[in-house]
């Protein structure tokens, strides 16, 4: 798995995969930040369930403060391993996703969560740590509302059985 983008793009991220965790694909990333921004140099991002790590990696590589929750310890042990092998900086948070998103605010929340569970629910979760921008990777299949507190949803695109929902703040909201 490569970064597909930044300063980074072209390097190897993590190892083994661990049962359960669906690494985003190299083309629904590209469309991801193609929608969200290249460059999100000072940008605070949230990556609500790191996985594999491949979104927290793809966000710093465009220069974003990251922020990352996995609440597996192997899992974070190798997101953390990856960091230090590409030499960069991240906050690392083994904890429940929910636990995070209810401590703090970040710019842009990504979430991917597990394909079993309910996008509408965590969309309603997300916008409340998002200031600016929430991005779901979802099954597709669910209809997500077209807006959630303070935000409406923009744009929602599938690739293959992944669908990305952005949702964006009204004007004058953040």
């Amino acid at each position: 798995m490569r970064i597909t983008g930044g300063k980074l793009r072209g390097r190897v991220v993590g190892g083994k995969v661990r049962p359960g965790v669906r690494p985003t694909s190299s083309r629904v990333r590209e469309a991801l930040f193609s929608m969200v921004g290249q460059n999100l140099e000072g940008v605070s991002v949230l990556d609500a369930f790191g996985g594999s790590g491949l979104l927290t990696f793809e966000a710093v590589s465009r220069g974003a403060s990251v922020t990352t929750v996995e609440r597996n310890r192997t899992a974070a042990r190798q997101i953390q391993a990856t960091a230090d092998a590409l030499d960069v900086q991240l906050d690392l948070r083994i904890d429940d996703v929910r636990n995070v998103l209810s401590s703090g605010e970040w710019e842009i929340v990504l979430m991917d969560p597990p394909y079993a569970d309910d996008p509408v629910e965590w969309v309603a979760a997300g916008v409340l740590a998002a200031t600016d921008v929430l991005v779901i990777e979802h099954r597709s299949g669910p209809t997500l509302p077209p807006s959630v507190g303070m935000f409406d949803l923009d744009r929602s695109r599938r690739h293959g059985e992944s669908v990305l929902t952005i949702y964006r703040a009204r004007s004058g909201s953040s």
